[in-house]
């Protein structure tokens, strides 16, 4: 989902998410291009359970203009990437953005669901995380702006018998939500319910300033979802003037989060 907007706050949207990850859908988006540290990561990929994606250049080293934040769950090449484009001539051109990333992240995911296809959808996220290299930085993973590193094909699709036989609930359920889940009469609405399993994501940096930003349109190839998600989404980037303010983000790093092994820095 290479789209986003800083509210969170319709139900429906919120209730067609959950029915996705109830149908063992891998949900990935874009966690925004603002770069700036008063944009919290965006909606949908702020919603518990939801792959949230961040930019990384050629060199490894974070995009400067990714969004970033707790929610941050993985971060992948989104600088410089070659894609179709409805503003060009030739119809191609070069562009940066998280949604590059997340289409890149969507590709990986569905390689291991095709070679694993009786892995569920949290062991297919598990397996994606703890393969992930670590940011050529040095930086400790999990943090807000890798997440748990950068996503690795090769690593994904190896062999993994003690991920694959792990949990099979989606390990970003227990995420919560730096802008603050929406009051509600359903406790199910509340990420905070709902008990972290095996790896919970963790993040050092956000603020709840408020910002809506629509990413660019070069991020294609995403992974299959219901089409009713994006049409609510587009009704919820509507709402947006609406939403209210929001607590701050949860204290780094989340219990028994636990980072990935350390691999050899990407791009090398």
């Amino acid at each position: 989902m290479s789209l986003g907007g800083y509210s969170g706050s319709d139900p429906q949207t919120r209730e067609a998410i959950k029915y996705a990850i109830s149908k063992e859908i891998v949900l990935v988006a874009s966690a925004g291009n603002s770069g700036d540290k008063a944009a919290p990561v965006e909606y949908p990929a702020a919603y518990p359970g939801v792959v949230a994606v961040a930019a990384v250049d050629e060199r490894g080293q974070v995009w400067e203009k990714s969004t970033f934040g707790p929610e941050t769950t993985i971060s992948a090449p989104g600088v410089g990437i070659y894609h179709a484009s409805a503003k060009s001539t030739s119809g191609y051109t070069v562009g940066n953005g998280t949604s590059d990333a997340a289409a890149y992240t969507s590709a990986v995911i569905a390689l291991v669901r095709s070679k694993y296809p009786n892995l569920s959808a949290g062991q297919v996220i598990n397996r994606m995380i703890k393969s992930a290299s670590p940011p050529a930085d040095g930086s400790a993973v999990p943090n807000a702006h890798y997440g748990y590193g950068v996503v690795d094909p090769a690593k994904a699709l190896e062999p993994n018998p003690g991920v694959d036989g792990g949990p099979k609930e989606n390990p970003l359920l227990g995420r919560g939500e730096s802008q603050g889940a929406p009051a509600s009469g359903d406790p199910t609405d509340d990420a905070s319910a709902v008990p972290p399993v095996d790896v919970p994501v963790a993040g050092a940096e956000g603020n709840p300033g408020i910002t809506y930003t629509l990413l660019g349109a070069g991020g294609l190839g995403v992974l299959v979802v219901a089409g009713v998600v994006v049409g609510l989404l587009v009704r919820s980037r509507r709402r947006a003037a609406a939403a209210a303010a929001y607590p701050p983000p949860p204290a780094y790093p989340y219990p028994g989060a636990q980072p990935p092994p350390q691999q050899a820095p990407p791009y090398q």
